[in-house]
């Protein structure tokens, strides 16, 4: 797998090699959200009560922004996404 923020992710998407798009998860305890974010795809920002929830808008939301991003992308069906939460304190 290639992630998608590395440099020729395009090309090698293009000779069938599948790509990854890592997802940060932090916990807002002050409002008891979880906000998704990614350095890979511009413009991801996701914010949920729950996990599942959050997940669920995420997997939604990133052929949308796949679109206006990496037009090019959205035709190739081996784009996976890696959720990546940091610790936080209880």
């Amino acid at each position: 797998m290639y992630r998608l923020g590395w440099l020729f992710a395009e090309f090698f998407a293009s000779i069938g090699i599948p790509l990854l798009i890592k997802v940060n998860v932090l916990y807002d305890s002050e409002v008891n959200v979880y906000v998704a974010t990614s350095s890979d795809l511009k413009g991801l920002i996701v914010e949920a009560e729950t996990l599942d929830e959050l997940e669920r808008e995420v997997k939604r939301l990133i052929p949308e922004i796949l679109e206006l991003n990496k037009p090019n992308l959205v035709k190739i069906k081996s784009t996976y996404c890696a959720f990546h939460q940091a610790p936080f304190a209880v």
